[in-house]
């Protein structure tokens, strides 16, 4: 039995007989048309694209006689480049007439460094194919003499020396000039529409205000309160309106599957200032049909969010790392990108054992990661925390924290973008009125602010630090803008 020769037979039978090396003779031609209607589209690209880059060689020859017009300060058109480029045939067509169609056909300039990046890009994949080829070739007739480290070393040696010879492959690093012309092709898309903004909306318009946008994909959020203000409301909340625009993958370890999901449902059946509290849902037994009917149509709401829920007692920076991935590849498959990562809460992750008794290093080693997670998987992560007690210090006449009320605040302050900090007075009101006996004054005070919730910013590296006066229902798991009327 010959299995291995009848596999072989097998895949040369449905091998292809050629396999175009790729290329794109359409970005080329709009580049090309691009530098010769807007000079400034070479300036974008000439830092990173060579003449060597271009699949045809009449494109190679243009790009060089362009750049060279456009570096000796001469306008770089069909009629000044006629001269240099002889009379040569281009398909049937003159020069004049090949270069007048390149430049009658010509996108904006806007587009030139996408076009110049695709040509890049496709150039370095016919240099893989050639160094692999050479690998192929050199394993099948390397001399006897040849040791395999030798192969391999040799190809390492090309595969450093492309990484070399193309700008970009070996880092992200940038000069001055590519790091300017990148910014200016980023302004001009978000002007002209061509590029939309990477955030990701809150849903609350003030907060999307104040963060330019909303979550910003490579930063690190910190949720933060204290006991009682609505850290687990204020994340089923903005978890769910996020997930209207972009996938969030959320991790709940504090509460319990049916606990998290009663506060979504509860969330999303708010009808005409008749909320239906978690714990009703939770209990189920008392549930009339009209409420029946409002849980159903919040299921089917929730059903179309691009939402996943993860609930583990604990979980592990490595496992967050995983599952993110797993979640950005599922969501990828059906066009969707994963723009959110909430973690509820920061007590519940566990560390490895390098700082083991020392907390204050243990968060430094938990934020960090997390932001540099944010910013290899272009996400932003929300990561939720407690506040220590010297907010409700007795000698305190103000309870609204700020961050130096942050648990190991140094560690978390300096690794956040962005730290969000609630209060809601009506909490220290129903303690102040119970202690009272039940003051009138502060019975009506308590009334007056028994849906409010104040959301500060302490810290926000994309804008202001305001604060957001806004409304909640701690017993519906909800906030919003405004009061809560008809969804």
């Amino acid at each position: 039995m010959n299995l291995p020769h009848a596999i072989t037979a097998r895949l040369e039978a449905i091998r292809p007989e050629y396999r175009a090396p790729p290329h794109n003779v359409d970005a080329e031609q709009a580049l090309l048309g691009a530098i010769l209607v807007n000079n400034d589209a070479y300036h974008r690209v000439a830092d990173f694209l060579l003449p060597e880059h271009f699949m045809e060689e009449a494109h190679r020859q243009i790009f060089t006689v362009a750049g060279a017009l456009i570096r000796g300060g001469t306008v770089a058109t069909p009629i000044t480049l006629k001269t240099y480029l002889g009379d040569a045939d281009f398909g049937g067509q003159t020069v004049i007439q090949y270069l007048a169609r390149l430049a009658s056909d010509a996108t904006t300039v806007v587009n030139a460094g996408a076009y110049a990046r695709t040509i890049h890009d496709l150039a370095v994949r016919r240099r893989l194919i050639t160094i692999g080829e050479e690998l192929v070739n050199g394993a099948y007739e390397a001399p006897v003499e040849q040791a395999p480290r030798d192969l391999i070393a040799a190809t390492e040696s090309r595969l450093l020396d492309l990484i070399d010879a193309e700008p970009g492959l070996g880092s992200t690093a940038q000069s001055a000039a590519q790091s300017a012309a990148w910014m200016r092709e980023r302004i001009d898309g978000l002007r002209s529409g061509l590029i939309r903004s990477t955030a990701i909306p809150t849903g609350l318009p003030d907060l999307d205000r104040a963060t330019n946008g909303g979550f910003q994909r490579g930063q690190l959020w910190i949720l933060a309160g204290r006991p009682g203000m609505g850290k687990t409301v204020a994340m089923t909340t903005l978890s769910r309106l996020a997930a209207r625009a972009a996938g969030v993958l959320a991790f709940q370890c504090e509460v319990t599957r049916d606990q998290q999901m009663a506060r979504y449902l509860a969330d999303l059946s708010y009808r005409h200032n008749r909320p239906l509290p978690f714990g009703r849902i939770m209990a189920a037994v008392d549930l009339d049909e009209e409420e029946m009917a409002r849980l159903d149509e919040a299921m089917r709401r929730f059903e179309r969010l691009h939402l996943t829920l993860t609930c583990e007692p604990s979980v592990g920076l490595a496992q967050i790392a995983a599952a993110v991935k797993v979640e950005k590849r599922r969501l990828a498959r059906q066009g969707i990108a994963l723009g959110v990562v909430f973690i509820d809460y920061l007590k519940f992750i566990k560390v490895s054992d390098r700082y083991q008794g020392n907390r204050v290093l243990e968060i430094g080693e938990i934020t960090g990661s997390l932001k540099q997670l944010a910013k290899a998987e272009d996400i932003c992560v929300v990561l939720l925390t407690q506040l220590n007690r010297a907010v409700e210090a007795k000698d305190r006449a103000d309870r609204r924290p700020n961050l130096a009320d942050l648990r190991d605040s140094g560690e978390i302050e300096q690794d956040a973008d962005a730290v969000l900090m609630l209060y809601r007075e009506a909490y220290y009101l129903e303690r102040k009125l119970k202690a009272s006996g039940g003051d009138p004054e502060i019975g009506a005070r308590l009334i007056e602010r028994q849906n409010a919730l104040e959301l500060i910013l302490a810290k926000n590296r994309s804008g202001p630090c305001p604060t957001l006066d806004l409304w909640c229902d701690v017993a519906a798991s909800a906030i919003a803008q405004t009061a809560r009327g008809p969804l």
